[in-house]
């Protein structure tokens, strides 16, 4: 995974064993993320961030009911 041609966020989906990698091991995934692209930086953080505001929005219908 140190090579830069393989450092793409489509690379890690055609790759599962990839993200076996990132996840036993978060100093690979770290490696990942700052090998990307600064475009496909933003996108993991624009999805990062989506996911949070669609959690805290669960998470305020279930506490009104």
């Amino acid at each position: 995974m140190d090579d830069n041609s393989k450092t793409t966020l489509k690379n890690l989906v055609d790759e599962p064993s990839q993200v076996k990698e990132i996840v036993n091991d978060p100093n690979k995934g770290i490696n990942f993320y700052q090998n990307l692209p600064v475009k496909q930086k933003q996108y993991l953080l624009y999805a990062a961030a989506a996911g949070l505001v669609g959690y805290g929005i669960y998470l305020g219908s279930s506490k009104a009911n």
